[in-house]
C-alpha cells in the first residue's frame, strides 16, 4: 500500500474487497480525515479515539476509526446517516442485535415488573433482532 497517496486511493483499494474489510494506515500517510470532509462520528468501542465518516452518492460510505497512531479504516455498505437502522442490519449486526436485547428487557421488565418479564423481553427482542439482521441471500454486492 505504499503508493496511496489520497484518501480515494485507499477507498479505491478497499473496494475491490469485501465490505468492512479492514485497512490499518499509520497516521501522516494520509490528510487528517477531516481535512478531506469527513465529519466527526461514533463507531461501535474498540479503543479509538475518535471515529470519523463520510458518505458516498451510492449510499455507502467509508469509516476511519483513530487509535492515536494509526487509523483503520473499512466502507460501511449503508452510511449510518442515510439509512441508520439498514446501516446496523447491514453493517452492525452485533450491535443491532444487542441493542434489540436490552430494549426488549427495559420494555419486559417495565410493562412485566419483574425480571422474568425483562427476560421474556429480552429473549423476544433478540429473537427479532437476528431475525432483521438476517441477510437475505438474494442481496448483491461484495460479500
Amino acid at each position: 500500500m505504499n503508493t496511496l497517496t489520497t484518501w480515494g486511493d485507499l477507498v479505491g483499494v478497499l473496494s475491490r474487497h469485501p465490505w468492512r474489510t479492514k485497512v490499518k494506515i499509520p497516521k501522516g500517510m494520509l490528510p487528517h480525515p477531516q481535512v478531506v470532509g469527513m465529519t466527526l462520528s461514533i463507531g461501535l468501542p474498540e479503543g479509538q479515539v475518535a471515529d470519523y465518516r463520510y458518505a458516498f452518492s451510492d449510499g455507502s460510505g467509508v469509516h476511519v476509526k483513530d487509535f492515536g497512531g494509526h487509523y483503520q479504516v473499512h466502507l460501511d455498505e449503508v452510511h449510518p446517516g442515510v439509512d441508520p437502522i439498514e446501516h446496523l442490519r447491514r453493517d452492525a449486526p452485533e450491535a443491532l442485535i444487542g441493542g434489540s436485547v436490552a430494549l426488549g428487557a427495559i420494555i419486559g421488565g417495565i410493562f412485566g415488573k419483574s425480571w422474568q418479564s425483562a427476560l421474556t423481553g429480552a429473549a423476544i427482542a433478540g429473537l427479532a433482532g437476528v431475525i432483521l439482521a438476517a441477510k437475505p441471500e438474494e442481496e448483491g454486492g461484495r460479500g
